[in-house]
Parts: structure tokens; C-alpha cells; sequence
């Protein structure tokens, strides 16, 4: 084999091999005894150490992370059950907020809702304001409040969006209140001097009624009369919670405070027979009882100086607790009920002819005689109890066991309604079996689960 051919075999196989291992800068040149020297770099065939030892570090962290990730995972098992209590403890208390969701009652644009109120109310108090009116003072303190509410309303849409429904419930307070000024204007309500009934003040007195706490229902109070002695009585209902026979007196307050020199003054022998007393619904104006005759629609009148009965028939009136006050619990045989104001004798009831809402007669205190009649849109089932003052019918109605609400009233002046009045004050118990004004003190008399309870009323 010539030289050359050597020279281009062996160049071709390290080439070749050069070119199998990867190597670069392979090269031959020829020296003297005729050898032919190849010289290469073999920098790619060393070993990667610092290459290993990097993936040897990531080897270990893997394996230092994977171990973390079980740990993480064992724990996660354990506190399974414990989420998942939290998770039905979070549910549980967000499903009212879901049902406000859904109603549309919790959401961002009810701000808008809620700045558009106000800017109505802004409105009608300025229209209200422009009308010459007495209650200037009262105007000016809801206007006050109002600006207090839109102060409010902006914190509420940036830090507390959860009392939104009790800022709506609070602005249509306000809103009520107004519009009972913009429907009334400069009318002036019922036909006394003080308007319309504006509050009510804790008990000034409290006491149970003499015959006992388990006695629930009856009557109590002062002659309603202007003039007359004064005379204080109690009737307790003693049979079956419904029907009356006596009628406790007492000459003088010191004397009813301190049970003191009582007259027990019977009224009929016996529980169930005509003339007997029905139902809690009674009052004494001018030294005579006025009640429910037994077992009829007729209205009786008993006179406490002679003993006299009296009794007419109160046309289409339900009676045998046909229309009874029922808004909470039911005041069984609570038909008829008497109220006295400035104006005279009054009796509250219900007809079917009138769908079951209140009726509201002017009774001629000595026969009996029906004198006018006033027919309502409040259905008497839906009150607590009721009672008139000036010509201006008010109801109450249940809040809870120690709050009633008179939320209702209408004026037989200008034969004008209105269910906003939200009036609130303290009682008892939850039976309310009888209320009554007494135009002589101008203090509401209330006998509630067998306590005496009275108040000073507050007006316009």
C-alpha cells in the first residue's frame, strides 16, 4: 500500500471515529519516519462532573419534596373531616345571604336603590316644608335624620354591605313617617287640640290585678267621665276566661293602690245568663259598665248606682267569637269592644257585611242608640286590640312578648287612614285583652296577662 493510500485510510477512519465520538478539531500531519500523528480534542469525552453534581442536588431536593408533598398530603387527609364541618358551618350561614341573592335584595345596584330613596326623600321633605304646617320642628328632625341616613349609606357601600336590609327597613321607616305628614298636610287630625298620637311612655303604673296573676283577662281603669267622682274599677273574667259577673270599685286612687276599702258590685247571679258579661272588651264611663251581653250581638249597659240593665241589639255585629282580635294569639269573645274619648261612648266590631274589617260606632251613651258609623279597611282578625282617642281609631298589633306596636289609625274627621304610625311600647305579656283611653287624664289603660298597666300618651 502506497504511502498516500495509508495516509487517506487512516485519516478516513479517525475521521470516521472522530466524527462517531463527536470530536472536533481532528487533524493529521506527517513526521518523519513516516508516522502519521493525529491530534484531537477530546474535551467532550470528559467527564461532566459538575454536571452530575447539579443533578444529583436535584435529585435529592426532589426527593427531599416529595417526602414534604406526603407529609402535606397525610395531613391534608387528617383535616378532611374538619373542612368539611367548616364547609357546612360556612353554608349553613351563608344560605340566607343566597335567598337575599336570589330575591334581589343583596346586591351592588341596591346602592343605587338606596341613593335614589334619598334623593326622593330630599324631595318630598322639601315639598312638605313649602306647605305652612305646625310641625316644623318635626320636619326638620327627619330631615336631620335623613341626612344622617345618606352618611350612612355611603360607609354601608364601602364597609358594610351585610346591614343593607336594615338600612332599607330603617329609610322606609322614614319614608312612612314622611308620607303621613304629606297625606295629612295641614288637615288637622281627629278633633282634639293635640293631632296625631306621637308616642308612648313607659309604664307609669304597673300592678297585678287584685283577684290574682292566673286571672289573664278582663278590664281596669278610671270613670271616664269628666266631672264624675273618682272611680276606679277592675273586672276580671272568672269562668272559663270569658264570661263576668262582678265589677271590683274604689272611691280613690290611694285606695286602688293600696286595695283598700273595695266594693264588689254584682252585676248578674250567675255566669251564663242574658245581661251576664262576655268577653274582656269592657269600659266605665259616667258610673256604668258597657260590655258584651251574654251570648248575643246586643250591647249592654249596666249602671253601677241603681243596678239597672240596658241592653239594644248592635245591628249585623259578630258576635261568640265570630270577629275576634287575633294577630298573634287569639282574644276569645273580643267582638265588641268599648272605647271612650272627648267625643263620647264608642263601640269597635265587625261585620260580614263589611268582609270582617273594623267597624267603628258613635254610641248614645244612655239608650244605646247607634249615632254614626264608620266603616274600615283593617281586617279586625289582623289586630291586637284597638281603642279610639279624638275621633281617631288606633291599633296595635304583636312585636314580641314584652313589645306592642300601634301601627294603624283612622281619623272619622276626614275619614283618612294610614298604617305606618310604628309606635311602640312596653307590656307584660303576650295577651292583650283590653286598652282603652280615658279623655279625663288622657292615659292609656291597658290589662295585659293579669296585670294593670297605664301610660301617658304623647301627641303632635
Amino acid at each position: 500500500m502506497t504511502f498516500a493510500a495509508l495516509l487517506l485510510t487512516s485519516s478516513t477512519l479517525l475521521f470516521a471515529e472522530a466524527e462517531y465520538q463527536g470530536v472536533q478539531g481532528v487533524h493529521g500531519v506527517l513526521e518523519n519516519g513516516n508516522r502519521c500523528v493525529c491530534k484531537m480534542q477530546f474535551s467532550e469525552w470528559e467527564f461532566p462532573v459538575e454536571k452530575f453534581e447539579q443533578l444529583q442536588d436535584l435529585s435529592n431536593n426532589c426527593t427531599k419534596s416529595l417526602e414534604e408533598q406526603k407529609l402535606e398530603a397525610t395531613f391534608a387527609e387528617y383535616k378532611i373531616p374538619e373542612f368539611r364541618a367548616k364547609l357546612q358551618n360556612f353554608t349553613s350561614q351563608l344560605q340566607p345571604f343566597e335567598a337575599m341573592y336570589k330575591q334581589k335584595l343583596y346586591h351592588p345596584l341596591n346602592f343605587w336603590v338606596l341613593r335614589r330613596e334619598l334623593k326622593q326623600l330630599r324631595s318630598k321633605i322639601a315639598k312638605v316644608q313649602s306647605v305652612p304646617s305646625s310641625n316644623t320642628d318635626l320636619l326638620r328632625k327627619v330631615s336631620d335624620e335623613m341626612l344622617d341616613a345618606h352618611i350612612i349609606v355611603k360607609d354601608l357601600q364601602q364597609y358594610d354591605k351585610q346591614n343593607l336590609l336594615a338600612m332599607k327597613d330603617y329609610l322606609k321607616k322614614m319614608k312612612n313617617r314622611l308620607e303621613s305628614f304629606s297625606v295629612y298636610g295641614k288637615l288637622h287630625i281627629g278633633n282634639c287640640s293635640g293631632g296625631i298620637l306621637r308616642n308612648i311612655s313607659e309604664p307609669v303604673l304597673a300592678q297585678v290585678n287584685p283577684h290574682g296573676a292566673s286571672y289573664y283577662f278582663g278590664g281596669w281603669g278610671m270613670d271616664s267621665m269628666a266631672g264624675s267622682s273618682q272611680l276606679y274599677w277592675v273586672m276580671a273574667l272568672m269562668s272559663s276566661s270569658i264570661y263576668g259577673i262582678v265589677i271590683r270599685t274604689y272611691n280613690s286612687y290611694k285606695n286602688f293602690l293600696t286595695a283598700k276599702s273595695h266594693i264588689d258590685i254584682s252585676v248578674k247571679a250567675s255566669y251564663t245568663v242574658p245581661n251576664a258579661i262576655q268577653g274582656p272588651g269592657v269600659v266605665v264611663h259616667n258610673n256604668s259598665l258597657y260590655y258584651n251581653c251574654y251570648n248575643s250581638g246586643q250591647m249592654c249597659r249596666f249602671d253601677i248606682a241603681t243596678k239597672a240593665i240596658t241592653n239594644v241589639l248592635l245591628p249585623n255585629a259578630g258576635y261568640n267569637n265570630k270577629f275576634p282580635y287575633c294577630y298573634y294569639v287569639c282574644i276569645g269573645y273580643t267582638d265588641m269592644d268599648f272605647s271612650v274619648d272627648e267625643n263620647g261612648l264608642w263601640v269597635i266590631y265587625a261585620t260580614e257585611e263589611n268582609y270582617g274589617n273594623i267597624v267603628l260606632s258613635k254610641i248614645d251613651s244612655v239608650n244605646l242608640t247607634v249615632l254614626q258609623t264608620w266603616k274600615t279597611k283593617l281586617f279586625k282578625r289582623a289586630v291586637t286590640n284597638a281603642f279610639v282617642v279624638c275621633g281617631v281609631l288606633y291599633a296595635t298589633r304583636y312585636i314580641s312578648d314584652t313589645k306592642e306596636e300601634i301601627f294603624y289609625m283612622y281619623d272619622t274627621v276626614n275619614n283618612q287612614e294610614a298604617k305606618n304610625l310604628n309606635i311602640q311600647f312596653v307590656k307584660y305579656s303576650s295577651n292583650v285583652a283590653n286598652i282603652h283611653y280615658n279623655p279625663v287624664d288622657r292615659k292609656l289603660y291597658l290589662y295585659n296577662g293579669g296585670f294593670m298597666v297605664a301610660y301617658e300618651l304623647f301627641f303632635y
